[in-house]
């Protein structure tokens, strides 16, 4: 028996679909179609990832026995009660648990990533990212910043504050600032623009992390990374993890739906000392797993 999966949005969907794959793989044989084949190259649970820009008439997708395709966005999930891997497994009838979480494999990109840091003289790192929203598929770094959800941003006067703080904090550690080239970057920071699946790699030698509800914080359950995200435009129980420090302007690690609006400007702007307090506070011995509070 063969199924090919096709899994479509961003790293941060194909990562959290990465979390069925193991279950998957006890009913069949699995294949994928993305357009982020770095999400499950590597796998021993996928026999095959066949990027999006082929045709779904390939004779290796046609060898199939079933295609299955679902879309969260378009589902249940809109009700704002479902993790996004919990929606995933209602659409592929996979048992959920708040333990499921996903899995890449980027080994691969160890020699180059510890080439990297040592090329930039950098020994223990802490990691951020406070803008996102830019698929670096097709990136022009011409181009202007654009964003699909900027509310999720976080406000670059007060992240500078933050990272003042982090460097007066922890002076022996540099600030790694995970941007692309035309987002906003941090003084006594370095810039870091490697591919994702790069920075995946990375964020699992780091001190912590920082950053808003983009790349670093899907990345954070595979890389077993731990951090503070601070959240404005999306819900942390649909997107986020009970491991890491949640954070937003109207509630803190404990979430509230009464208090939220995911239209309200303020939800972001979290006070900087907050952050680093909770980031102080970071429990590493605490188990992955999918936010549900």
């Amino acid at each position: 028996m063969l199924n090919t999966y096709v899994v479509e949005g961003g790293v941060g969907k194909c990562t959290a679909f990465s979390a069925l794959i193991p279950k998957l793989k006890e009913k069949s044989e699995v294949q994928i179609y993305t357009p982020y084949i770095g999400c499950f190259a590597s796998n021993p649970d996928v026999k095959l990832v066949l990027e999006q820009t082929l045709p779904l008439t390939d004779p290796r997708i046609m060898a199939s026995n079933n295609i299955f395709y679902s879309e969260p966005y378009k589902s249940n999930f809109q009700f704002g009660k479902q993790h996004i891997i919990e929606s995933y497994c209602e659409h592929h009838g996979v048992e959920y648990d708040k333990s499921m979480t996903g899995k890449l494999y980027t080994d691969n990109h160890k020699v180059a990533v510890t080439k990297w840091l040592a090329d930039n003289e950098i020994g223990k790192y802490i990691m951020i990212q406070f803008s996102g929203g830019q698929p670096q598929m097709g990136f022009n770094a011409n181009n202007q910043y654009t964003n699909i959800n900027p509310n999720r941003n976080y406000q670059p006067y007060l992240a500078q504050q933050l990272v003042n703080m982090l460097r007066e904090e922890y002076k022996d550690t540099t600030i790694i600032n995970c941007v692309l080239p035309n987002e906003p970057h941090y003084t006594d920071t370095i810039r870091c623009d490697l591919h994702w699946a790069q920075i995946h790699e990375m964020l699992k030698g780091s001190e912590g992390f920082v950053s808003i509800d983009s790349c670093l914080q899907h990345f954070s359950p595979s890389a077993k990374a731990y951090g503070v995200v601070v959240w404005g435009s999306t819900r942390w129980t649909q997107f986020g993890y009970s491991h890491n420090k949640n954070l937003q302007f109207h509630m803190k690690n404990e979430w509230d739906e009464g208090r939220y609006n995911d239209s309200d400007p303020r939800n972001n702007m979290v006070e900087p000392k907050i952050i680093l307090d909770e980031f102080k506070k970071l429990d590493t011995t605490k188990p992955v797993a999918c936010a549900t509070k």
